[in-house]
């Protein structure tokens, strides 16, 4: 393999390909990047045998071949160079000679055969939709998904054509995100789960104007530019979430976003490491948040916000509270509460999306 290429495309190619590689892993090749030649560009693939991310950069090539490269030190060295363009070129022996300017590296790798076969999504079924509307419904939805490995049906986002829309939801099991999008020419058909390593790449990914996605027998496809990203669905059964979301909250609390923030973070201070809790007692016209902790102390603060009714008193988790408030873009939100038994919804006043919820089940204070 012989190949000049331009090192900052090369550089912008390399940089998403490190989330993908498993650093961790015994076996060693799936640390490495698969570097092919072909049709007069430079492929370039990464795997963890769940999640896969292929791309390609413009190039001249004088001799087609293949190699696998440790993935970190490959970027190192093309990162630390100072030259617009850099020399591949391969031998035998599976080493890649990396030289550019006065610059001339070495590094072993290696052979292509040795890297695992990619899998391919091949259906004429999909849906295209702008690439950040779907960056954002990821954002308002990741942070609900479940880190339990044991839970392994949440540790992913179910992702579901609904006629004329798109639906993206999550639960840990004690809080739940929905997010929902217009998408013209999409059909109803079953949910999804797309795996979280999935999700939290697509979400680092910069540039491409539209996101397709296609669905095969046992994987799922994201394409994004020259990137396409195949990940393996996730099995099992994720819950009935249309009838975990209370439908009569009807006692809502209206905030300025970055005020309530503000609050729920100072408060928030005087909680311990293990009992998260802070409480949230609504009263005519305020908001009076506390936190108590016979460690650390006693926080107490007021907010105003738009609310009429009998007091009412609730815990909640701050940090989930907190993710919710992250997550949202308008400046002002919505707390919508029935009892202290009851869930506690977060949702945006008139945001973007035609439909935007968070559910955080409260805590025992």
């Amino acid at each position: 393999m012989k190949v000049r290429i331009d090192r900052a495309e090369l550089l912008t190619e390399l940089v998403p390909m490190q989330g993908v590689v498993e650093r961790k892993s015994t076996i060693p090749v799936l640390s490495h990047l698969l570097l092919r030649t072909k049709g007069g560009k430079l492929h370039i693939a990464a795997t963890d045998l769940e999640v896969s991310l292929t791309s390609w950069c413009e190039s001249e090539v004088s001799e087609e071949g293949a190699v696998a490269v440790q993935a970190r030190k490959f970027l190192e060295i093309v990162r630390a160079m100072v030259v617009d363009e850099i020399e591949l070129t391969g031998d035998e022996a599976n080493a890649l000679r990396i030289e550019g300017g006065r610059s001339r590296f070495k590094i072993r790798g290696l052979s292509a055969e040795d890297f695992p076969t990619l899998p391919e999504v091949e259906t004429s079924d999909g849906a295209e939709l702008p690439y950040a509307d779907f960056k954002q419904m990821i954002g308002k939805v990741l942070f609900a998904v479940s880190a339990e490995e044991s839970r392994f049906q949440l540790n992913g986002a179910l992702l579901k054509c609904k006629g004329g829309a798109l639906e993206m939801v999550a639960t840990d099991g004690h809080r739940l995100a929905l997010v929902e999008n217009v998408l013209d020419g999409t059909e109803e058909a079953d949910g999804v789960l797309v795996p979280r390593k999935a999700l939290q790449e697509l979400l680092r990914f910069e540039g491409g104007e539209t996101v397709n996605f296609s669905r095969g027998e046992h994987h799922l496809s994201f394409q994004v530019g020259r990137r396409e990203l195949i990940c393996r669905i996730l099995e099992g059964s994720f819950p009935d979430y249309e009838k975990v979301i209370s439908k009569d909250n009807d006692r809502i609390a209206v905030f300025d976003r970055k005020e309530l923030t503000a609050v729920v973070n100072r408060v928030a201070l005087l909680t311990g490491d293990r009992a998260r809790a802070i409480r949230l007692l609504f009263q005519e016209g305020q908001l009076v948040l506390s936190a108590a902790n016979p460690d650390l102390g006693e926080a107490v603060e007021e907010l105003e916000c738009e609310f009429t009714g009998e007091d009412l008193e609730l815990g909640i988790n701050p940090d989930y509270l907190g993710h919710f408030l992250s997550a949202v873009e308008t400046e002002k939100v919505n707390l919508a509460v029935k009892d202290e038994n009851s869930q506690c919804i977060g949702s945006p006043v008139d945001g973007p999306e035609a439909r935007y919820l968070c559910v955080i089940m409260p805590m025992r204070l």
